[in-house]
């Protein structure tokens, strides 16, 4: 019985969407090519999982950045914003050539949705 840890799984699907991400800035694509759809189906569930590890990867720095502008005293959201745009451009660029894809949108709000609520320091609810 081969049972993977969950570091195990996060690990191998941040290399594989690693290895998409270089790909694609690799030809200038923005869109995942046909070549990755059956390595991305297994791992991910579909093109919607792709996303969604896409989006988490994308918030994760967004929020660690935000947080480390918010301790310089500077809170200025959209700064942060281009700053990991920069950092991370194949990654955005993706994002946004999919921004109408269901499951990304809804990995988007949840996002922002906790986003909002720490720089609120609102009570989260359960989603």
């Amino acid at each position: 019985m081969n049972i993977l840890s969950r570091s195990a799984v996060a690990r191998r699907r941040r290399t594989l969407a690693n290895l998409v991400l270089r790909d694609l800035a690799d030809t200038g694509d923005v869109t995942v090519p046909a070549w990755w759809e059956e390595e991305i189906q297994r791992e991910f569930g579909g093109l919607g999982g792709f996303l969604a590890e896409l989006s988490r990867q994308w918030w994760t720095a967004y929020a660690a950045h935000l947080d480390a502008l918010i301790e310089l005293g500077l809170d200025d959201p959209s700064q942060a914003w281009d700053d990991v745009t920069e950092q991370m451009p194949w990654l955005r660029a993706v994002l946004d050539a999919y921004t109408d894809d269901a499951a990304l949108a809804e990995a988007e709000r949840r996002h922002c949705d906790v986003l909002r609520w720490t720089t609120r320091r609102e009570p989260r609810h359960a989603a």
